[in-house]
């Protein structure tokens, strides 16, 4: 029945798409919710590895976005729930299969048919297979997987995967996959080396024959492949396994096509359709950042994209470094940042930043370099301001953000046409990550305000109410001129996040009112008045508004026990003080 699909052409084979869920939806459903998750893995297993499409208890449609690790994840997720005969169909469902030929090309052993089902072959310009050419393409295999290998090894300074016992390459077998599948990453519990945790793999890497019915056709397809699968090699069997994490592994190895093979954009069709509207992060920027629903995680390569122009490519490998020494993923890439005088947290609010500027119209310097051909971000409806005290809820999932237009007028019966205002609000809350809880917050407008709301400089007062209040921001920007935002008016100086986890989201931010000067001195006391640290510090220009940093350690390098702390800062001639908690976990 596969077979028969797979030479059926555009138009019809979309017809029959429809038909076959039209006819078979309520079925499989029914089906799928009588059997328990284990078994169901198995017979996806089955239908993928045995191209055998005709059993209507799983939708063989749902294959998860072009890779196929997240079934390789949930096999090694779910392994200890398999009974020792399911385990076994496993194995030899999932081991590498037979082939008529083989070759060694650099690091690379590779296996594939000439004749038949799987025979691999180029695309001419109309995107058909040219006859006799698995040749040229098993060539074409072998030059662009090492010239991944060599990028993310030699440049990069990733750890080469670990090869399969007995093996001295590594096996690359080419398949004809189908659908929308470009290739997957396999690995087994009986691939596990050494004692190491977060535990190590070998593996194994499939891809498709042709790449004809991908959105990257033939060559560009195999590019980003062997970008795309050769890190997840690298990423399982150098640096480990997060279960829950499945969303970082796509999301590197969807921004390494780009890294390596920039001249592809595959990644592109996570962030519109072709129609131009929005999806994954541009459409669903309130999902948690730990999503690892497939387009989202995909469209969340502009991720390392936003890492790499704004700090350093080197981030993420670090992040992978921290992965390998036992951290997880957002810890991991908090640590990373910190090591260059960030933190995730401020690195996440930047982005949001990113993301609102993006469309025709955005700033392609100071932002994504190719932020003209991005959507622009999905935003709620908009909110019109007369004057009067104005208020909206709303909710978002943990370490996300939402954008909420704002029309400021004169009277209420005046018109909006254009909204003049915007503001991001993100929960930056890590330790509810991984869920799809949804955190309420309400955000308030007025013309004047008591000290709990913030004085912007177009001269309204905003507050922003949420439970956990120090794991949520709210970022104003001015519509008509997007690269800038509207920054608030501070009288004395604010601490955030408070109280301060020294070992969490660093660092610890002083927030200052306006100065002239680039540098003040920080002085920190324990509540005993002994001097904790002095400094010189930089005045860091965030969104307009000076702030110091400081990253929790004393003047020999120790972390700060828990405790009160008192702080004097100096500046401009002025001297601020008070008093803050840190709290060491």
């Amino acid at each position: 029945m596969y077979y028969v699909f797979k030479m059926l052409t555009g138009k019809i084979r979309i017809c029959f798409i429809l038909l076959f869920i039209l006819m078979n939806t309520a079925f499989s459903q029914k089906q799928i919710e009588s059997i328990n998750y284990p078994d169901k893995l198995l017979l996806i297993t089955e239908m993928r590895y045995q191209g055998d499409y005709s059993s209507m208890t799983v939708d063989p449609f749902d294959v998860h976005g072009k890779c196929g690790l997240w079934l390789s994840f949930e096999i090694a997720r779910n392994w200890n729930q398999f009974s020792p005969l399911q385990k076994n169909k496993l194995q030899l469902l999932l081991s590498p299969k037979e082939f008529h030929k083989d070759t060694i090309i650099g690091y690379f052993h590779i296996f594939y048919d000439t004749t038949d089902y799987n025979e691999p072959a180029l695309l001419d310009e109309y995107g058909q297979r040219i006859p006799n050419s698995s040749a040229a393409f098993v060539d074409s295999v072998g030059k662009y997987f090492n010239q991944s290998w060599n990028y993310f090894v030699d440049s990069l300074g990733y750890l080469p995967p670990p090869m399969q016992e007995g093996k001295l390459y590594y096996i690359i077998n080419i398949e004809n996959l189908g659908f929308s599948l470009y290739g997957e990453t396999i690995f087994l519990d009986s691939d596990r080396i050494g004692n190491y945790f977060p535990p190590r793999y070998t593996s194994y890497i499939r891809i498709d024959n042709d790449f004809k019915d991908v959105y990257s056709k033939g060559i560009a397809g195999l590019k980003v492949t062997a970008a795309h699968e050769f890190h997840h090699a690298v990423q399982l069997g150098s640096y480990g396994f997060w279960n829950s994490d499945l969303y970082f592994y796509e999301l590197t190895s969807t921004w390494m096509e780009d890294v390596v093979f920039d001249e592809i954009n595959d990644y592109y069709q996570y962030l519109k359709n072709s129609w131009g509207q929005p999806k994954g992060q541009f459409r669903y920027p309130d999902i948690s950042f730990t999503s690892s629903l497939s387009d989202v995680s995909y469209s969340r390569a502009i991720w390392g994209k936003f890492v790499e122009k704004q700090y350093s490519r080197n981030v993420m490998r670090r992040a992978w470094e921290t992965i390998r020494n036992q951290k997880r993923t957002v810890q991991a890439l908090d640590s990373a940042f910190v090591e260059i005088g960030s933190s995730f947290r401020q690195a996440f609010l930047e982005w949001a930043t990113w993301n609102f500027n993006t469309g025709p119209n955005s700033d392609s310097v100071k932002y994504y370099t190719e932020s003209r051909r991005y959507p622009k971000i999905i935003t709620r409806p908009t909110i019109k301001y007369s004057h009067t005290f104005t208020s909206f809820t709303d909710s978002i999932q943990a370490i996300s953000s939402v954008y909420r237009p704002i029309c400021i007028v004169n009277l209420p019966s005046d018109s909006c046409t254009i909204p003049n205002m915007m503001v991001a609000v993100s929960n930056l809350d890590v330790n509810s990550s991984g869920t799809s809880q949804r955190f309420r917050f309400t955000y308030d407008i007025a013309n004047h305000g008591d000290n709990t709301f913030t004085r912007l400089q177009n001269g309204i007062f905003v507050r922003l109410n949420a439970e956990g209040k120090d794991y949520w921001s709210n970022q104003e920007y001015e519509i008509d001129s997007t690269t800038n935002q509207i920054p608030s008016i501070v009288s004395e100086v604010k601490i955030y996040p408070h109280p301060f986890f020294s070992k969490g989201m660093k660092p610890l931010n002083f927030r200052l009112p306006a100065a002239s000067e680039k540098f003040g001195k920080l002085y920190i006391y324990s509540v005993g008045m002994d001097l904790i640290i002095e400094k010189e510090v930089e005045l860091i220009s965030l969104n307009f508004e000076p702030k110091i940093e400081w990253n929790g350690h004393d003047s020999r390098g120790n972390l700060v026990p828990s405790g009160i702390y008192f702080y004097v800062i100096t500046v401009d001639g002025k001297m601020y003080n008070g008093k803050f908690a840190v709290i060491r976990e």
